[in-house]
């Protein structure tokens, strides 16, 4: 009798020692909203974190509207710290979307990063009054492709071109996994910055689940889905890691449960207008991957 009663006790102990390796870490969903981007972050993903899906931009090159001549003449005769993006690029740039899926083998969860603000240049400060910028190469329309969605949420409002390409890509990426596995998929949405905002308002949409970084906050974008629907955002099931206060990460209020990268101690009424962070040295998600411990996939 002992010895089933031991034999019981060490199998629940490793089958709950396996759900938990299961689990996808934080710092695992951080290396996914960085390899979204296509740069140098991430070179090597995990094994058990597979591409499932690429989407394919090349099918909303047509809803580009740039005339390049008539931006460069703009930037030629104005302050180029003007045009971004208070001024005149919204009327030229329809901004293109992108995302990757990714499968877990370990959990059987299909994971949907969303790219963030897809540019070319860095940004060093941002005050309330300007944008210092220093442009790394010519290509200014990808320069310029996602400022228009970035001026909707600076101004409380969805980002809708790109809201709806994304959409559009869980659609396919759900009919695939069907078509694959002849089952429905469980999906969690994981993005950085603006792609934060889409990952939240999809999870909303959906009723599913969300991981994100440097969230600019999305409760009174996600307000306006709720007037067109029946959705219930205030238990969403949403969990977004900030580095220190900045005019990113406190743009407007958060949904489900921030978690900080810092010591919140050592900063004295951050949350202020006064007090704010005005660097965005700390934004980038490369500089967020450093906050967390690979082998435990937790922060620091």
């Amino acid at each position: 009798m002992k010895n089933i009663f031991f034999l019981t006790l060490l199998f629940s102990c490793f089958f709950v020692s396996c759900q938990k390796n299961l689990t996808t870490s934080p710092y695992e969903f951080a290396l996914l909203s960085a390899h979204v981007y296509d740069g140098e972050e991430v070179e090597k993903l995990p094994k058990h974190l597979d591409p499932f899906l690429d989407f394919d931009e090349e099918n909303y090159k047509s809803r580009l509207n740039i005339d390049l001549g008539k931006v460069w003449t703009m930037t030629e005769n104005e302050e180029w710290g003007k045009l971004v993006p208070y001024l005149g690029v919204k009327a030229f740039s329809r901004g293109g979307y992108f995302g990757r899926a990714y499968y877990n083998k370990k959990n059987d969860q299909i994971i949907i990063a969303h790219r963030g603000t897809d540019l070319d240049f860095k940004i060093n400060e941002l005050t309330s009054n300007q944008i210092s910028i220093s442009l790394d190469g010519g290509d200014l329309m990808k320069v310029l492709k996602d400022m228009d969605d970035d001026y909707d949420i600076l101004n409380g409002e969805i980002p809708m071109q790109q809201f709806e390409a994304a959409q559009h890509f869980i659609k396919e990426v759900k009919a695939a996994y069907q078509k694959q596995y002849n089952s429905e998929p469980e999906i969690i949405h994981t993005g950085h910055s603006l792609g934060a905002v889409l990952a939240e308002l999809c999870a909303v949409k959906d009723d599913s689940k969300a991981i994100t970084f440097e969230s600019p906050g999305s409760k009174p974008l996600a307000l306006q889905l709720v007037d067109s629907e029946e959705l219930n955002i205030e238990n969403a099931d949403i969990t977004t890691y900030n580095a220190e206060p900045n005019k990113i990460n406190t743009l407007h209020e958060h949904l489900g449960k921030v978690v900080l990268l810092y010591d919140e101690n050592k900063i004295q009424s951050a949350h202020s207008d006064s007090d704010k962070i005005m660097s965005l040295k700390q934004h980038p998600i490369n500089e967020l991957l450093k906050r967390f411990d690979e082998k435990s996939g937790k922060p620091k």
